[in-house]
C-alpha cells in the first residue's frame, strides 16, 4: 500500500474549471493580476500548530500532514488506537504523534492542546475533506486581533459531504437547527456551528475548559466561545467528500443523539461571563 495517496486527494477537473473561470473574471475586472498566481506560495507560520485526529486513517493522513506542512509550523497527529499504519505514515510526513486512548474526538483534541507550544491551533480532518490550503484564512482572523476563534463555513464556501442521502441530509438539517440556535440564543450570526476545520488561540482553548469527550467537542466549543465574550468569526471554506476510510460517526447509534441534544441544551443554558485568567 502506498504512503503518498495523491492519486486518492484529487484537485478534480470540476474544481479545476471551478478556480478557472472565477480567475479569469478576476483578471477582467482588474481584481487580480497573473503575478499575484504566480508569486511564491505562503511559508509556513512558526506560531500556528496543526492538529489532526485520526484512527485507521492510512490512506490520507500522509498526504495531509504534508499539505498543513506548508502553512504552519508544527503538526500534531492523535492517533486513537489505529490497527493500520496510520502513526507511521503521519510521523513518516513529518507529524509528531501522541497516541491515546481512543476515548473520542473531544478527548483526542484536549489531549494534543496540552502538547501545544505555538499560541494558534488548527483543527484538520485526516480523511482529506479539509483542504489545508484554506489554514492561512482561518487565521488570518486571530493573526489581525479580531478574533480568537475562526470557524470554517462551508455553507459560504460549498461542501461536497452534505448533500445526496439520508445521512447528509440529517446531518446538514441539525447541522442548521443547531446553528440557528446558537444564533437565537447568542445574537450571533453564523451560517455553519459544526463545521471541524478551525483556528482558535490556545491559551482560550485552554480557558473555555471544555469537557466533550466526542464529536460535540465542536459544539461546545461554539457555545463557550460565545457565552465567554469572546470574538468568534467565520470564513467561506470548501469541504470535499471523504476520500477514503469511513465515518466514526454513526447516526443510527442513539447515543450520539443524546451526547448532541444533551450538550446542545448545556450550551444554550451557559451563564455569560468572562473566561476566568
Amino acid at each position: 500500500m502506498a504512503d503518498d495517496p495523491s492519486d486518492i486527494i484529487r484537485f478534480g477537473e470540476d474544481e479545476r474549471l471551478f478556480v478557472i473561470r472565477r480567475a479569469r473574471r478576476m483578471f477582467r475586472r482588474g481584481q487580480a493580476g497573473a503575478d499575484q498566481f504566480l508569486s511564491a506560495e505562503e511559508q509556513p507560520n512558526p506560531s500556528i500548530t496543526a492538529i489532526i485526529p485520526a484512527r485507521n486513517e492510512e490512506l490520507t493522513v500522509g498526504l495531509v500532514v504534508r499539505e498543513c506542512l506548508n502553512y504552519v509550523g508544527t503538526v500534531i497527529v492523535v492517533e486513537g488506537g489505529s490497527t493500520d499504519r496510520t502513526a507511521a505514515i503521519a510521523a513518516a510526513a513529518g507529524a509528531r504523534v501522541i497516541r491515546d486512548e481512543g476515548l473520542g474526538k473531544g478527548a483526542a483534541l484536549r489531549l494534543a492542546v496540552s502538547h501545544v507550544t505555538t499560541p494558534i491551533c488548527v483543527f484538520v480532518d485526516a480523511d482529506g475533506s479539509h483542504d489545508p490550503i484554506d489554514i492561512p484564512l482561518l487565521v488570518a482572523p486571530i493573526l489581525a486581533d479580531t478574533a480568537d476563534h475562526v470557524t470554517g463555513s462551508r455553507l459560504l464556501g460549498g461542501s461536497d459531504e452534505l448533500h445526496g442521502g439520508g445521512d447528509e441530509f440529517l446531518r446538514l438539517a441539525g447541522s442548521a437547527f443547531i446553528t440557528y440556535l446558537f444564533n437565537w440564543r447568542y445574537g450571533s450570526r453564523l451560517s455553519d456551528s459544526q463545521n471541524g476545520f478551525r483556528a482558535i488561540r490556545t491559551d482560550v482553548f485552554r480557558r473555555l475548559n471544555l469537557r466533550s469527550r466526542h464529536t460535540t467537542i465542536e459544539m461546545e466549543m461554539i457555545a463557550a466561545t460565545l457565552a465567554a465574550g469572546l470574538v468568534l468569526s467565520e470564513v467561506p471554506t470548501h469541504e470535499r467528500r471523504r476520500a477514503a476510510g469511513y465515518s466514526k460517526i454513526s447516526l443510527s447509534r442513539p447515543s450520539i443523539w443524546l451526547a448532541y441534544g444533551w450538550h446542545l441544551v448545556a450550551g444554550l443554558c451557559r451563564r455569560r461571563r468572562p473566561l476566568s485568567p
